[in-house]
């Protein structure tokens, strides 16, 4: 129930109680929101101040953000001043009542003789059952959002990593194995919908809001609704689970201020203007990995028998687990189909491999794609111009050789390209020396237009050593 269903006649202790229990507060929860003492609540609600006053009317209304509606139906209640206790609407408080409203709400559970109105949120896609490895990455995420993380003030965690890496299983898989720790709801927003424009962070901040029982569904100027926002997030231990970011408004928004809520969100690149945020780095399988995935998939037997062809499955996919989970459709879609077959028939040709990476709605372009989408205009020149040179790996010279610019402008291009993951550094001789290389389903991709990069003009890029 929201503060707007029912209520109506009631006096006003009785009315501010049932609006309380309604928004999941304890008497001392709404006391530090609205800086009233958890005393004079008290006696509000069983009747025992005689006048409330305008200004403490207005205090708690505001503390309890559950609309206008709500916060008028409090001041007329406080204007009939029938303030008489009425037993069957508002029984006495024993002490430990809040103590067990607030266990059962955050346990799970209820407290004899009390109904906590509104079950928690969870909006959590479902787990992926053939979830295989990443238990490194659920680790640091557990780690990163562990309660004493969080009461510290650790509140943000990104995943980042390749195009079809997984990031977003392994944030539902971490998501759905810390609801325990979260027990007032976990919330999901798809911040960029195929084929519809990313949500801005005013879009997030009604999403969630209308996920948390605003009636109001965050109506109002931007600012109000982020600050109520951060104050339904302050009384409550939320899990906000941010998938596909291409921006660090879009996170930052429903960040909370303060209190046992935390947001954990996979990105396109790293986000590197959100301080003090927890990072994941989810990068391609290894080849047991890969091996492990498919067997999960298919079957032990399948791909015991044929070992060798399906490690070259794995690598002629990149070991990227998006791409493997489309072979693996596409092998039980074809049961009478061998690995020895996959390679021959699909995946040999690296002119058509990338479109045939693609099984119903699973599609590895689509995916890489929508990493590109995220680069300037110079740098997608620049990834399909590295991607066509002849040697697999370079390093900084190399691929200001390749770029036709100086060492300094490189290094900022290749800067991007590693923030998008669309790039690797290898270790040199030198930790000042890496040297790079192209990921094999990026450079697919990247090769599609890679002579029109090699024959069209250098957008922004100029030979000669890079001005200071």
């Amino acid at each position: 129930m929201t503060l707007t269903d029912g209520g109506h006649g009631l006096a006003f202790g009785p009315l501010l109680r049932r609006y309380r229990l309604s928004a999941g507060m304890t008497q001392q929860e709404l006391a530090g929101a609205s800086t009233l003492s958890v005393r004079a609540i008290g006696d509000l609600e069983r009747g025992r101040t005689g006048r409330p006053q305008r200004k403490s009317v207005e205090l708690l209304a505001g503390a309890l953000a559950q609309g206008d509606e709500a916060a008028r139906r409090l001041v007329e209640a406080a204007r009939a001043a029938r303030l008489a206790p009425e037993p069957d609407d508002a029984p006495e408080e024993r002490p430990g009542d809040d103590a067990a409203a607030h266990a059962a709400r955050t346990d799970g559970g209820r407290a004899p003789g009390m109904r906590v109105p509104g079950a928690p949120v969870c909006e959590l896609p479902p787990d992926t059952p053939d979830f295989t490895a990443r238990q490194r990455e659920l680790l640091g995420i557990e780690g990163a959002l562990a309660p004493e993380g969080v009461r510290c003030g650790q509140r943000l965690t990104l995943v980042a990593g390749h195009p079809g890496a997984g990031k977003t299983a392994l944030a539902v898989r971490a998501a759905h194995r810390m609801r325990s720790r979260f027990p007032d709801g976990q919330l999901f927003v798809q911040l960029s919908p195929a084929g519809h424009p990313a949500l801005g962070p005013d879009d997030v901040v009604r999403h969630l809001l209308r996920s948390l029982g605003d009636p109001a569904g965050g109506a109002g100027p931007a600012e109000e609704a982020g600050a109520r926002l951060r104050s339904a997030l302050a009384r409550r231990r939320v899990l906000i689970v941010l998938d596909d970011a291409v921006a660090e408004g879009q996170v930052r928004c429903a960040c909370p201020g303060v209190g046992g809520s935390a947001v954990l969100a996979t990105c396109r690149r790293r986000l590197s203007a959100l301080p003090g945020a927890g990072r994941v780095d989810v990068g391609a399988f290894t080849t047991e990995e890969s091996l492990a995935f498919l067997t999960r998939m298919v079957g032990e037997e399948r791909v015991r028998r044929e070992r060798a062809e399906a490690a070259l499955v794995a690598e002629l996919c990149g070991r990227i687990p998006l791409a493997l989970r489309v072979v693996g459709c596409r092998l039980l879609a074809r049961p009478h189909w061998t690995m020895r077959t996959l390679v021959d028939e699909v995946l040999h040709d690296p002119r058509t491999r990338l479109r045939e990476l693609s099984s119903g709605d699973l599609t590895v372009r689509a995916a890489v794609a929508a990493a590109f989408g995220v680069l300037d205009d110079q740098t997608r020149w620049a990834l399909r111009r590295l991607a066509a040179a002849r040697a697999p790996g370079f390093g900084l010279r190399g691929a200001a050789t390749l770029l036709g610019c100086g060492t300094a402008r490189t290094h900022r291009i290749l800067g991007d390209l590693l923030d998008g993951h669309l790039l690797e550094a290898l270790d040199g001789r030198r930790a000042a020396e890496p040297s790079y290389v192209v990921p094999p389903v990026i450079r697919l991709f990247a090769l599609e237009g890679a002579e029109a990069a090699a024959t069209g003009p250098v957008p922004l890029v100029r030979s000669g050593p890079a001005r200071s």
